[in-house]
């Protein structure tokens, strides 16, 4: 078990491919964020015109480096590489932001406080261009996250963990055996929210995020491939709650089974939500049978009971 899931560094992966109009501006208002402590990565989808050149000024900035790939991937398989490029330790924050978009000045700093205060998904409301309306909701605690509707509007931020935790099948299209051109989004936060648990996800209900809309987005070109891929990344089996990373691990010699939910009440009483806490009972091998049946499961949201074994010390 892994403790300690309070954030040191944030990350910001910047997809793109011929952003040649755009990029400028958005490397910009990164620069403009109130928060100011971040480095970023630049994640290149081989871009056939000016892009590159135009992200060559803002490598003056310490912060700010580049991966160029040769070879086109598509916003999955670049998005991926450049995730995979990235040196981050489990709590770290990672926040995607699309090469032809924009953030507003204050949203770096929104995200980190909420993720300073313990919530391991974040995300804000967006104002997407020419449109009154968005996306952006709270997620329905009572349905599984694939059987409702879409809510995770961007800007989207997550702890390092929950992308480490998937394996490579959870972006690949069994048809092609390649990585999903379209739809990449679903198949990315849909699995990751789930390991989260809804208590650890946290809906913004500000606009900080904007969305531009042009000829070449996903939507728009991969329309019916986009649509494809939603409906079969939502027909996979939802993954269960992750039990291996946790804000807080207490180490307990003497629990009593009939005090288990006092014990899961004074625990979630001294770290409140959306803290989690894994509580390591430690018993002897002769013990084992006796608690296989309470070992292993959520005694109360975000309080994990598991067993440790430990051998007697002879005298």
């Amino acid at each position: 078990m892994t403790g300690d899931l309070h954030p040191k560094h944030f990350h910001v992966l910047i997809p793109c491919h011929n952003c040649e109009n755009y990029i400028g501006p958005c490397l910009e208002s990164l620069q403009a964020q109130t928060f100011q402590n971040w480095s970023a990565l630049v994640t290149d989808d081989g871009s056939t015109d000016a892009t590159v050149e135009k992200v060559k000024p803002f490598l003056a900035d310490p912060r700010i480096s580049m991966r160029r790939g040769e070879k086109r991937q598509y916003l999955m398989g670049n998005t991926l590489a450049g995730l995979h490029t990235l040196d981050h330790a489990p709590s770290d924050v990672v926040a995607i932001l699309d090469g032809d978009d924009l953030l507003m000045v204050s949203a770096l700093e929104t995200l980190w406080d909420r993720h300073m205060a313990g919530y391991d998904l974040v995300y804000t409301d967006e104002e997407i261009q020419d449109q009154p309306h968005s996306i952006g909701r709270a997620p329905i605690g009572s349905v599984s996250i694939r059987e409702q509707l879409w809510c995770f509007s961007q800007l989207r931020s997550f702890k390092a963990y929950l992308f480490q935790l998937l394996s490579d099948g959870h972006f690949k299209n069994p048809l092609t055996g390649g990585y999903f051109r379209a739809a990449g989004d679903l198949a990315l936060y849909l699995p990751m929210a789930e390991l989260a648990g809804f208590e650890k996800i946290c809906f913004v209900p500000e606009k900080l995020y904007y969305y531009r809309v042009h000829e070449s987005c996903n939507f728009k070109v991969m329309r019916e491939e986009q649509l494809s891929n939603n409906r079969f990344i939502r027909s996979r089996p939802a993954l269960a709650r992750q039990r291996v990373y946790f804000d807080h691990t207490l180490d307990l010699a003497h629990v009593d089974k009939a005090g288990l939910p006092d014990l899961a009440r004074e625990t979630r009483d001294r770290f409140p939500k959306p803290r989690t806490v894994c509580l390591r009972h430690h018993i002897f091998p002769e013990e084992q049978d006796a608690w296989r049946a309470y070992h292993d499961l959520w005694i109360e949201e975000g309080v994990f009971l598991s067993g440790v074994v430990s051998a007697r010390v002879s005298a």
